[in-house]
């Protein structure tokens, strides 16, 4: 302790300060409790200097590493915001493309719609006219008889009703139609690389679903109108006189044919025209109009039976005359009957003679245009005269036994483009026509 306080006296003994001004020189005497002020004061500055420095020094590297993490924070944040910007994008961009995928195939299951629509309203439209004419043919049933080894043919009158028809030439009707089909596309699911997780697995099903239910529909639909279309064409071959496209051209000119449909150039640039969908309705349209002309063209033909009560005496061609003996050529059909069995017009038109003709006897002959004429002969009576139109299955006369024959009947031929034409043919054709009628009485229970 002594050689500490020893030691503070030594460094702390008074000192004098001497100043040289001007050639003079004096002196400031330092006391010990002046020394040890002024060392208290150097002190106090210097740990005040010190103490400063550090702060600064300190400070400014805190503030460094601060501003540091404020800049690491933001980045932060800024990346989260454009994660953030990025998934709405994203989810906007799947909203975008679900609301185009879900209005594109909306917009092509209402035009399916309006098409289908179309297709049926015209095949409503040609099966009325079809089930007119059937319910027509089918006021007389057919059936074939078979009496010692011989085939004949007998009919009778289902019922007692007449069930007129119209001919559209004697109508003046133009049956005219135009479907136009929109051009529509294939419902298909979206590509896998099209990300929408707001569609389920289920509605791109229910979607594909209802094309194929659509696809089934249009398929039974059009194998039911070929079927149709095949039927009419083998009931106007099986005359054994007319062909189809040529009677048709021939009876249906071009402001009368049911002709119509879209204008659809085939060009691969037009998307949805030459999708599969597209063509079968346009294809079923067309066969719809071909239908429709088909069965005008045959309610153009006499296909139906004269008589309804009767027994097939003599047919067409060669056979021994009654008289004389000889090979002849008859040149229609014998139907034996009772006397005053009603005789009906097999197509409507004009009746172009009523009267007497040498060995026919009392004959009505009927004009029914498109080159078809009909013959009935040897009558007791006529209930027409000449000039006068007749309609389908009107009652025109009574079979009798007048002319060149042998006992009561009615003879009946059928001319066409002036040259006689063998009657059982035509009948033998009209007899589709009742197939065809049982056949669609049968799909529509």
């Amino acid at each position: 302790m002594n050689n500490l306080k020893e030691k503070l006296r030594e460094i702390f003994a008074e000192r004098q300060i001497y100043v040289r001004k001007n050639g003079s020189v004096t002196f400031v005497p330092l006391s010990t409790r002046s020394f040890i002020v002024l060392a208290m004061l150097f002190v106090m500055v210097a740990g005040w200097v010190g103490y400063a420095s550090v702060h600064v020094i300190f400070n400014n590297g805190l503030g460094a590493k601060r501003e540091q993490e404020v800049r690491e924070m933001q980045l932060a944040y800024e990346n989260e915001l454009n994660k953030l910007r990025l998934s709405y994008d994203d989810l906007n961009a799947q909203l975008v493309l679900t609301r185009d995928w879900f209005a594109e195939t909306t917009d092509n299951l209402e035009k399916r719609h309006n098409d289908l629509t179309l297709v049926f309203d015209q095949h409503a439209a040609v099966s009325d006219e079809l089930r007119k004419m059937q319910v027509s043919f089918s006021s007389i049933a057919k059936s074939n008889q078979r009496n010692l080894n011989k085939t004949e043919l007998v009919a009778r009158s289902r019922t007692g009703d007449v069930v007129l028809l119209e001919s559209r030439a004697v109508a003046s009707v133009k049956s005219v139609k135009e479907i136009v089909l929109t051009r529509n596309q294939p419902l298909v699911k979206p590509d896998e690389d099209m990300n929408m997780p707001l569609l389920t697995d289920g509605v791109f099903g229910r979607v594909a679903s209802l094309e194929l239910r659509q696809k089934d529909l249009l398929d039974a639909l059009e194998e039911k109108i070929d079927l149709r279309i095949s039927e009419f064409e083998a009931v106007i071959s099986g005359t054994g006189t007319l062909e189809p496209e040529t009677f048709m051209a021939q009876v249906l000119p071009e402001d009368e044919r049911a002709i119509g449909g879209p204008y659809i150039p085939l060009e691969a640039d037009k998307p949805g025209i030459n999708s599969e969908l597209h063509r079968q309705l346009y294809r079923i349209s067309s066969n719809l109009e071909r239908l429709e002309n088909l069965s005008t063209a045959v309610t153009k033909i006499p296909l139906s039976l004269p008589i309804h009560d009767y027994r097939v005496t003599s047919g067409f061609g060669p056979r021994l005359d009654p008289f004389k003996k000889r090979a002849a050529f008859h040149a229609g059909v014998d139907f034996g009957t009772a006397t005053g069995t009603p005789v009906y017009a097999t197509l409507s038109g004009t009746v172009t003679r009523s009267g007497y003709k040498g060995p026919y006897g009392l004959v009505v002959e009927i004009d029914h245009g498109n080159g078809f004429r009909s013959r009935y002969g040897h009558l007791a009576r006529s209930r027409v005269r000449r000039g006068q139109s007749v309609e389908f299955q009107q009652h025109i006369a009574d079979a009798g036994n007048s002319g060149r024959s042998t006992g009561p009947h009615l003879h009946y031929e059928v001319w066409y483009e002036g040259k006689v034409r063998d009657p059982i043919a035509f009948l033998d054709a009209g007899k589709q026509i009742f197939n065809i009628a049982e056949t669609i009485s049968q799909e529509e229970k």
